[in-house]
């Protein structure tokens, strides 16, 4: 087939696509691409699925930074053990892995018991990450973040039908949702020193010119007036962003701003650390309705995190907690 007649046939495909509809079936189990009930046929609604849980990422952290530094034979035994590790015990706490792209891997849980299982996942995989992968590779500093949200996930076929070797290459199951979005999102911070820049401005106010006069008593017979100043000054915090967002333009030695200028402004550089899982407050929620006797939950280890994190909305709270081999005390 030539590459015109191809093109044509994607075209096609896409029409097709934009012109037939998608049914969602409600699901507490996790679907898999053999599914038989998710389809892509051409010229039908294309069926798809729902599934309502907790959906959990684990990244290595810094592994390009890894692979420049150490042998490639190196870094293949730490991508090795560790997918092998966090696919067994993504499956002991009844995970199904659903994605691997490098050194991210996607855990999805059946909706029965997705809180507990999300989360004690999250920790085994810490707790190996120290006390297993990092022992037996202590020449490398090995790290890696989790990530775990919970909510709506709509999961579709996609690819095209071909038979032989390459039957499997050519297909696969997309997640389609804000939950795997922002676990993957929490997954991109965890565990990661992150350095925030902010500015701390003065912005000058300056007052139209009715204004400057104002009465000095409303009960006085005869009206007197006391002149305002014509400007007042005002401090802000705002970020980096926002700082370059507001300048308009520099003269005279000061920042035009919208409606004000800046006659003083200073530079702060703040750098912290995430904790190794993060989870949204959905999941911590679920988790603490779940497991309220937990030492975690009455001693407060996950903690809050304060500073805002980029397309998340919702509060977010972290901890590195691992096992001592005894759950209930985690």
């Amino acid at each position: 087939m030539s590459l015109k007649n191809i093109i044509a046939e994607i075209d096609s495909d896409v029409l097709d696509v934009t012109g037939t509809s998608f049914e969602h079936v409600d699901t507490d189990v996790v679907p898999r691409s053999d599914d038989g009930q998710l389809t892509y046929e051409r010229g039908q609604a294309k069926k798809g699925k729902k599934i309502t849980t907790c959906v959990l990422y684990v990244d290595i952290r810094n592994s390009v930074a890894l692979t420049e530094k150490h042998q490639t034979q190196t870094m293949g035994r730490i991508y090795t053990a560790f997918t092998k590790a966090v696919l067994k015990v993504a499956r002991h706490h009844n995970g199904h892995i659903r994605n691997i792209i490098g050194d991210r891997i996607m855990i999805v849980f059946p909706s029965k018991n997705c809180f507990t299982n999300a989360v004690d996942c999250a920790i085994s995989i810490n707790h190996i990450a120290h006390f297993v992968i990092k022992k037996k590779f202590s020449n490398v500093d090995f790290k890696c973040g989790i990530g775990i949200d919970y909510g709506d996930l709509r999961v579709i076929k996609v690819g095209i039908q071909r038979n032989g070797t390459e039957h499997s290459e050519n297909k696969g199951l997309v997640w389609v949702g804000y939950p795997a979005n922002i676990a993957s999102r929490l997954t991109d911070i965890a565990n990661k020193e992150v350095e925030q820049i902010t500015f701390e401005i003065t912005k000058r106010y300056y007052r139209p010119i009715n204004t400057f006069l104002r009465p000095i008593s409303d009960i006085s017979p005869f009206l007197k007036l006391k002149r305002l100043p014509e400007f007042f000054d005002r401090i802000e915090s705002i970020t980096s962003e926002e700082f370059l967002n507001l300048i308009l333009s520099f003269k005279n030695g000061t920042l035009d701003s919208i409606g004000s200028t800046i006659v003083n402004f200073h530079k702060n550089i703040l750098k912290f650390r995430y904790p190794n899982i993060l989870m949204t407050e959905k999941v911590y929620k679920g988790f603490k309705s779940a497991n309220s006797q937990r030492n975690s939950i009455r001693q407060n280890l996950w903690v809050e995190q304060k500073h805002e994190i980029k397309n998340v909305k919702s509060k977010v709270y972290g901890s590195n907690l691992i096992w001592n081999f005894s759950p209930i005390d985690n």
